[in-house]
């Protein structure tokens, strides 16, 4: 295993740096600032990093991964006998392809597995860390340092990116057509001087199942956004992700109209970018979409993971596990499939492979079991209006969750606000929290905020068993009544 500094630095680099590529179609290169820039093909491998220093050499990726012997780490041992100071390098760990043929990922995660090192080379990008300190800013000095430590040969398994600098972003459009247009290379990337990055990449296609839609609140007769997914061996559903860009108003009407009559139920609930909650439908509309790259890993470096569902006829969708995914970025929605169909070979979830080397479309997903949340604090108060009873209702949960699921809140407060005079009845009000004093706070907060002059409790905190303090008990109403308008409240509240 990698030492906690080394975990540290991959973790950082990925997260600051690589993960905050900026990804744009060959056809944005306007995009790009109107400065210097360094341009480089793209290798299609895994980031993995290298520390040299005075003959010894670790190569190291996230996760703890080291390679301990091979080619690779016996050229990088040689290029640390010139390595004064400490210096961490990164660079794309690949399997040099033969021919015009390209990089693939794929190929990595196999030699790997079989523990074929003889096969693999390490491309330097980047310079780290420099005598345990940050690199310099400027990235042509950092070029510089990579290109005097490494003497790049085409039978050495160790290189230098072959870079290109570029007075303006208008000379890469030469460089696209040769590379990224072609299909040589799977895209290149473009350091500006003024300090972003560009990834170039041509648009991935896929073939997704519409699993449910929102609609626009200025015009209801249109789509707003769909909710996307890949269907796997087992009939399951792997959830993509959502896309609102559609080509025209005419497609958003279309789409509603066909998807209304196939809603359906679900016990699975996911909200929209606006807050509002996914309708869901049975699986059946099939569309292509495009999107400029697909991501596995979020900004920190851990893994994307989407929901899996699973879909019973009559029944709706049932949630099974957040399995690992991937994040589309800038997604369109091309065309309706009407030729295609939500099956297992139309939409199959393998159209992440390149992606993601290592999935299994035929493993089967275990449902994820959950501990019940606790009941800690309830309340119910009631006040009578020209429309009819009006009742607010605080609830308190340990959730006992937040250990089983990295995320979930270990405390939970809802807040409930039935007015039946009002133009939106019901509305609610969650808040997450920390520990148990700090739930009891907000709670406490939503009551004084809510509850004044005119409302009567009518309702206390439910007699649950727990070791955790609960709050005062609400005082009961003393006179009869007060005790009659509370029996009706309750008893409204119950249905």
């Amino acid at each position: 295993m990698t030492d906690s500094r080394l975990e540290s630095l991959a973790r950082h680099y990925k997260a600051s740096v690589a993960g905050r590529y900026r990804a744009i179609r060959p056809g944005d290169l306007q995009l790009i600032p109107h400065a210097l820039c360094f341009v480089s093909r793209k290798i299609d491998g895994e980031l993995w990093m290298a520390e040299l220093h005075q003959g010894k050499a670790c190569l190291f990726a996230r996760g703890g991964r080291l390679i301990e012997k091979g080619p690779v780490l016996d050229a990088l041992m040689s290029i640390a006998q010139g390595c004064p100071q400490p210096l961490v390098i990164a660079g794309e760990l690949h399997v040099p392809a033969k021919g015009e043929a390209r990089e693939r990922v794929g190929d990595v995660a196999a030699a790997l597995a079989d523990g074929k090192q003889q096969s693999l080379a390490f491309a330097a990008f980047d310079v780290v860390e420099l005598d345990g300190s940050a690199p310099p800013a400027d990235y042509h000095q950092r070029l510089e340092i990579l290109q005097r430590l490494v003497d790049s040969d085409d039978a050495h398994p160790i290189s230098v990116v072959a870079t290109e600098e570029l007075q303006e972003p208008g000379e890469l459009r030469s460089h696209v057509q040769n590379w990224v247009e072609s299909g040589k290379a799977e895209g290149l990337v473009v350091r500006s001087s003024v300090g972003e990055i560009y990834k170039i990449k041509p648009s991935f296609s896929l073939d997704a199942v519409v699993v449910g839609f929102t609609t626009r609140a200025s015009e209801p007769d249109q789509v707003r956004s769909l909710l996307l997914g890949l269907q796997r061996s087992d009939g399951s559903i792997q959830l993509l992700g959502a896309c609102g860009n559609l080509p025209g108003e005419t497609m958003r009407r279309e789409l509603l109209a066909d998807l209304l009559p196939l809603e359906c139920p679900s016990s699975f609930r996911h909200s929209s970018s606006d807050g509002n909650l996914y309708r869901f439908v049975n699986p059946a509309v099939v569309l292509e979409l495009s999107c400029t790259d697909l991501q596995s890993e979020d900004s920190s470096g851990d893994p994307i993971r989407r929901w899996a569902l699973h879909h019973v006829a009559h029944e709706g969708w049932q949630p099974i596990v957040d399995a690992i995914a991937v994040s589309m970025i800038h997604p369109v929605v091309v065309r309706r499939r009407t030729d295609k169909q939500a099956s297992a070979l139309d939409v199959r979830v393998s159209q992440l492979q390149e992606v993601l080397p290592d999935l299994d479309p035929d493993a089967v997903l275990e449902p994820r079991e959950l501990p019940r949340s606790t009941l800690i604090r309830r309340q119910v108060w009631s006040k009578a209006g020209k429309g009819g009873l009006a009742v607010r209702k605080l609830l308190l949960w340990k959730s006992g969750k937040d250990e089983a699921w990295p995320g979930w809140p270990a405390w939970v407060v809802h807040f409930t606000d039935y007015s039946p005079d009002r133009k939106t009845p019901l509305e609610r009000i969650i808040r997450s929290a920390l520990s148990e004093v700090e739930a009891q706070q907000i709670a406490d907060s939503l009551i004084a905020e809510n509850i004044k002059k005119g409302w009567e409790a009518v309702g206390t905190e439910s007699e649950v068993q727990t070791d955790i303090p609960r709050a005062k008990k609400v005082s009961k109403p003393k006179d009869k009544k007060s005790a009659s308008s509370a029996k009706t409240a309750k008893k409204s509240t119950n249905a």
